[in-house]
């Protein structure tokens, strides 16, 4: 514990984490440093200091600064800390701790998003995201939404869906009018993420603490990896759900 909370006192400066930043960016010297965080030659050398004291950086024998190993690990770490500490209201509502833990170390790839607030915004963005699909259109929900659009896909494209396995038949066909008739379908027994997901772009919302999808807000995402960490634990859901179709929807599996 000695050494995490060292770890944790050299990356709560916000003068360190610029020299982080800096030298990830490439070797720099002192007097480049220095420049690069406005400050004197005496402090910058002192930050430096103690990142070299807690392995993150080492100095090279040419006199400038690079990242070790360690420090490249620590660093790839921070997104996911930002990005929780960024939202941690909603996190004080909300309940992650379902998710594959793979998907939750790799939460920092939603740092670059759009926060949505109320259910019409959420419909809305899901909305955007399925009429900008042209390769492919991935979508995870514990019911339909009440979207209002519905459209001819393209030939090619790959559109998926994962339901809740007590989905009613009225809930099944209005699913059926939004993602078309040539949709591949599977079913899971409890839903607690929503995802939308296409080629270019992804939204996603979390359970509230008590296991419900909370449709009421969430994220989109325009980056790649935004779009990677949606697309890649829809396809973790997919490879678990049961293709076998639940008894009251039976008669439209055929």
């Amino acid at each position: 514990m000695e050494e995490l909370g060292e770890t944790l006192f050299l990356l709560s400066s916000a003068d360190r984490m610029k020299l982080l930043t800096e030298i990830r960016g490439g070797d720099l010297r002192l007097t480049d440093l220095a420049k690069k965080l406005t400050a004197t030659a005496q402090e910058t050398s002192k930050h430096l200091g103690r990142l070299v004291e807690g392995g993150m950086v080492e100095k090279g024998t040419g006199g400038s600064y690079r990242m070790t190993s360690y420090g490249n690990v620590i660093f790839d770490l921070m997104p996911s800390l930002k990005f929780m500490s960024s939202h941690q209201k909603y996190f004080l509502t909300h309940d992650i701790s379902s998710l594959p833990r793979q998907f939750i170390l790799r939460i920092g790839e939603l740092e670059g998003n759009s926060y949505v607030d109320h259910v019409t915004n959420v419909i809305n963005e899901c909305q955007h995201l399925l009429g900008m699909a042209q390769q492919k259109f991935y979508w995870i929900s514990d019911q339909p939404l009440p979207w209002a659009i519905s459209r001819p896909f393209p030939e090619s494209m790959l559109v998926r869906a994962i339901m809740q396995s007590d989905l009613p038949p009225k809930g099944y066909q209005l699913a059926r009018e939004v993602i078309g008739p040539r949709a591949e379908l599977r079913f899971a027994d409890k839903v607690k993420v929503g995802i939308a997901v296409n080629e270019k772009m992804g939204g996603v919302v979390f359970p509230d603490l008590a296991g419900r999808t909370d449709f009421s807000c969430g994220f989109i995402g325009y980056t790649s990896d935004f779009q990677r960490w949606c697309s890649d634990l829809f396809e973790r859901y997919w490879e678990n759900a049961r293709k076998a179709w639940p008894s009251q929807l039976q008669a439209y599996s055929r």
